[in-house]
């Protein structure tokens, strides 16, 4: 098809509150962009999203594919949400390898246009916009769906890009990005290929790069102190939250960053406050030296991959300590086997290395002891050295003290100030123990297949313990009241990192407070003053940050299940879970997303909940023909019961007469 012809026909029109496709102007679509072909929601065949954050104005590239299935043409309805405000920069459809721009018309001559285009069998499309209602204790945005008739050849692919641009709100030297990824709610069918790149360029230095929802799996860089970006993969994957990002700026030298929210006129307030600091390329001398003990879980349940892959993390580790460094090991299964009477320097690796190579797995597993005799390794007589303890382990106990509480009971009895524990699971592994034993101490758990590669995942984990700068960190905030602070004990901080912290504050605090951070910098103590911090009070005011409360939720929620996970369902921590999870729009394992027709925004439902559940793959075209589906099962099952119950009542007449005959002989 000759594109200038195209051109004629193929007409973008935006206006306010248009229905298109019986699609209500009150329902949101909160989710990647999505083909509506004859009331069905399908997934694009790849979705790959290019965002670029030049001082807080994104622009955002969204391109997808789509595959109609049917053997005959449709027209079906794209629709993509985008946030208020945004401003639509174009969209373009791919007509033999070119991108071809849509124009601005009048409405009526862009739906002449397309009426005209379709009858002559030719590519179309014919765009518009509609507002919607944010769903209940969600953000602000996005409130704009931008929809899109689009003509479909039998058996074709469509390929559709769509740009846009917003100004980011950074009032508190915190930015926040949002991509509305999730569409649970609307179809169970996977995305092919999804990609998703952010990234930002700012005048002044980026302290903290943080994606609360994706925080496991995209892999954050920062090639200089004003630039940092974010990649974000996955195949065969249904969305279940939408992708954010929030970075924050500071001048001050450990920088802190607080945003927060209130609603109504007596409840009480949410806050996030973000701490990071400068990024500043540090000598091999003016890294702070570190103690490394790593144990290493050599029982029969490490057997095969699981022993391969932890002898390489640990060797990797082990190979890129830094010159003041020192290190041990500790190897267990029944019996607990130390490499060294004491912490060695580096220059005695190499022979560690070969020690660990020759390793081999069997025996008993007791978690208990090779961690109280790990812990027992700090050298207290030098308490300005960071002890950190790696642990390698599937986190199955089976010998010693295996209860998890017990286990978790005598580390807090052995740790010392020093001791930090970092884990990393191997396979199938016990992870409330080892998420517990990290968070407890002041540390962090990876969790690797047996497989996998080991490279990317084990550089980002080295990279957030090799340089520590504060640890000890409090938080003091003043004559606000704050409570419920999650996480609890405050992290540590290292460089090119953050230390995220929720939580909420009494209605009645002043909006204004002077924070003090204090800690201890190579066994020195420091701290902070930052003064004029605001804490709102206003609801109006505090719209912006509509996303607060959510966060600090899903870090109660997250330790409330920790403790469940160790120490059982406990019916009141199991009820506080579900209350925050309905409350807040939190996907646990004690509620689900669902999405009825007619019943507007998705909710939260309880899994004990009846539900009469369609699957997206089944494609009844509009609700008529599920009604007529519906009343062919009934009229089915209906004429099926009559048959069995004539059946029966000829078997009792039978049985009735025959009775009647062998009382009559007698």
């Amino acid at each position: 098809m000759n594109p200038k012809v195209l051109r004629a026909a193929f007409s973008v029109i935006i206006i306010a509150a248009l229905g298109i496709a019986g699609i209500s102007p009150t329902q949101q679509v909160r989710a990647d962009g999505l083909l509506m072909i004859e009331g069905v929601y399908r997934q694009p065949l790849y979705s790959h999203v290019d965002v670029s954050i030049e001082n807080k104005i994104a622009t955002t590239v969204l391109e997808q594919k789509f595959y109609n299935e049917l053997e005959r043409e449709v027209s079906a309805v794209y629709v993509a949400p985008v946030p208020d405000g945004a401003t639509i920069l174009s969209f373009a459809e791919k007509v033999d390898d070119k991108w071809v721009e849509a124009e601005i018309q009048e409405k009526e001559d862009a739906e002449a246009a397309y009426a005209t285009a379709v009858s002559e069998g030719k590519d179309a499309a014919l765009a518009g916009a509609m507002t919607a209602t944010p769903a209940p204790n969600q953000p602000a945005t996005p409130k704009m769906n931008f929809q899109i008739k689009v003509f479909l050849p039998p058996s074709s692919e469509r390929t559709i890009r769509l740009i846009y641009t917003e100004v980011l709100l950074g009032e508190v030297g915190l930015t926040r990005y949002t991509y509305p990824l999730s569409n649970t709610n609307l179809t169970e069918e996977p995305i092919g290929d999804l990609y998703i790149k952010v990234q930002i360029n700012e005048k002044d230095e980026i302290r903290a790069v943080y994606t609360p929802t994706h925080k496991n799996s995209a892999e954050v860089s920062r090639p200089q102190p004003n630039t940092a970006s974010l990649v974000y993969r996955a195949q065969n994957v249904v969305p279940n939250q939408d992708f954010e990002v929030i970075y924050t700026q500071s001048p001050d030298k450990f920088g802190v960053n607080l945003a927060s929210y209130v609603e109504g006129e007596a409840e009480d307030g949410y806050f996030v406050l973000i701490a990071a600091p400068q990024l500043e390329t540090k000598t091999d001398e003016e890294v702070i030296p570190k103690d490394f003990v790593f144990i290493l879980d050599k029982s029969g349940s490490m057997q095969g991959d699981k022993i391969v892959q932890a002898k390489n993390a640990l060797n990797m580790i082990l190979g890129n300590l830094n010159p003041q460094d020192r290190f041990n090991i500790v190897a267990f299964s029944s019996l607990v086997e130390t490499y060294a009477p004491q912490l060695l320097p580096v220059e005695k690796r190499g022979e560690a290395q070969a020690w660990v190579n020759n390793v081999f797995a069997d025996g008993g597993t007791n978690i208990n002891d090779a961690l109280v005799t790990a812990l027992k390794t700090v050298d207290s007589s030098q308490p300005e050295r960071p002890h950190i303890i790696v642990f390698l382990t599937d986190g199955q106990a089976t010998e010693g003290v295996t209860e998890t509480t017990a286990i978790l009971d005598n580390v807090r009895a052995a740790r010392s100030a020093q001791s930090r524990i970092y884990s990393i699971g191997v396979g199938d592994v016990n992870e409330a123990l080892l998420n517990a034993v990290s968070s407890e101490n002041r540390g962090t758990s990876l969790f690797v297949s047996a497989t996998q590669p080991l490279e990317q995942p084990l550089a980002d984990f080295y990279a957030a313990i090799d340089s520590p700068v504060l640890v000890d960190l409090a938080l003091d905030f003043g004559e606000v009241e704050v409570y419920d602070v999650q996480p609890n004990p405050i992290p540590d901080m290292f460089l090119g990192g953050q230390v995220v912290i929720t939580g909420r504050y009494r209605r009645n605090s002043p909006d204004k407070t002077t924070i003090t951070l204090t800690g201890a910098i190579g066994g020195e103590p420091y701290s902070a003053i930052y003064k004029d911090i605001s804490f709102n009070t206003d609801s109006t005011a505090a719209k912006p940050y509509a996303f607060v409360p959510r966060l600090w939720a899903q870090r109660k929620v997250d330790n409330l299940m920790l403790k469940i996970n160790i120490e059982g369902p406990d019916p009141k921590l199991v009820d506080e879970v579900r209350e925050l999870a309905l409350k807040y729009n939190l996907i646990t394992p004690y509620t689900s997303f669902v999405a009825v027709p007619g019943m507007g925004n998705p909710g939260m439902i309880e899994p004990d909940s009846v539900i009469y559940h369609l699957s997206a793959n089944r494609h009844y075209r509009n609700l008529n023909t599920l009604f007529i589906v519906m009343g062919l099962a009934l009229i089915f099952v209906g004429s099926v019961g009559l048959v069995i119950n004539r059946i029966a009542h000829r078997r009792g007449r039978a049985s009735k007469k025959g009775s009647l005959d062998a009382q009559a002989k007698n």
